[in-house]
């Protein structure tokens, strides 16, 4: 072969070669575009889910009023102690709208099926509240895996007074969940999220449990420690100042603790130190080790002993109530000396 033709193969090689190159940088750089659009997107979402405010959704409360409308309560049968649930209203397996009472709105979601007083049901409401649904599910996992439920029940109230008259709760309540039923009852107002973010938690940390019932100490301390991831610093202030107290050891005894089982008697500076006091022993033992805090739970959901329960999942010196007691003491102490005041 003469060099005329070696030189043409060979230019016509290099051709091929810096065409192969051209395509491979192509697609990568396609790729990498669309890696970027996907990040971006995820994280506009991320930034949209962050940034929505609940009063875009939502109205605030609103006091009792001559025109605010009264709806009658369903017959009790003898004295009622618990809280009507959704199965008055819906079918488990029922894809049609159901039925409000008078003087509510009703609308069907994936994961919901919503009663609103007063007003409509938006789709930015709809969105909103399946947006936080979706997150908070993935965020406590594995409790939620093991959930039964096609779809949750929720009751929006606007006044406070329709709300303790069909929940029966106290006047401090804000919310009731039955959790047999995936029930959610919710007033209406700028702490809508995390309250609603703490109903889910009975929804799906208690649910873990059932049929038994975790101790209601660790149901509420587990749902007022979702509850103050969402808030503000200013929402936690309550948090912050029975912090303080719980640190110059006045706290209710651990033994005495564990066994209360309704909050109904307290006053309301009562049971804001209550639900610290759960929430803080709660985030102690979640910090110490979160796996541990799983096991923990699903030992006493096997019926262990709360001092066989701790001792399994932490191991030494967990191995009763009084230890658990010392080293929560000796903790929340060293962490309001360091200016901590979130337990």
């Amino acid at each position: 072969m003469d060099i005329g033709k070696r030189l043409y193969f060979v230019v016509i090689l290099l051709a091929l070669v810096i065409c192969f190159i051209a395509v491979y940088e192509s697609f990568n750089l396609q790729k990498e575009n669309k890696d970027v659009n996907i990040s971006n997107i995820l994280q506009k979402a991320r930034e949209q889910s962050t940034n929505l405010q609940v009063t875009d959704v939502l109205m605030p409360i609103e006091e009792e009023s001559e025109e605010t409308f009264k709806f009658t309560l369903p017959a009790a049968k003898g004295e009622q102690e618990s809280i009507p649930t959704a199965q008055t209203f819906i079918k488990e397996d029922s894809l049609q709208i159901p039925q409000a009472p008078k003087g509510f709105f009703a609308k069907l979601t994936n994961n919901y099926v919503i009663f609103r007083e007063r007003f409509d049901i938006t789709q930015d409401l709809t969105d909103f509240i399946d947006n936080i649904h979706g997150n908070f599910v993935l965020d406590i996992i594995p409790f939620s895996l093991n959930s039964e439920f096609k779809r949750l029940f929720l009751m929006l109230f606007r006044t406070r007074q329709n709300f303790t008259k069909y929940t029966l709760r106290p006047e401090w309540s804000q919310a009731a969940t039955d959790v047999k039923s995936g029930s959610i009852y919710l007033m209406e107002g700028t702490s809508f999220k995390p309250v609603f973010i703490h109903e889910l938690t009975h929804i799906y940390f208690d649910g873990f449990f059932q049929p038994s019932e975790p101790p209601l100490w660790l149901s509420e301390g587990y749902a007022v420690y979702n509850q103050v991831k969402v808030q503000s610093t200013e929402e936690n202030g309550w948090i912050q100042k029975n912090i303080i107290t719980l640190s110059q050891k006045n706290y209710i005894n651990f033994e005495e603790f564990n066994n209360v089982r309704n909050l109904e008697q307290y006053s309301q500076d009562e049971v804001e130190l209550w639900y610290t006091q759960a929430y803080s022993i709660v985030k102690f033992l979640i910090e110490k080790d979160k796996d541990s805090f799983y096991q923990f739970s699903k030992n006493l959901k096997s019926n262990m002993t709360i001092g066989k329960a701790l001792y399994r999942a932490y191991g030494m010196p967990f191995n009763t109530l009084k230890a658990l007691e010392y080293a929560w003491q000796a903790k929340i102490q060293q962490e309001v000396k360091k200016g901590n005041y979130y337990g």
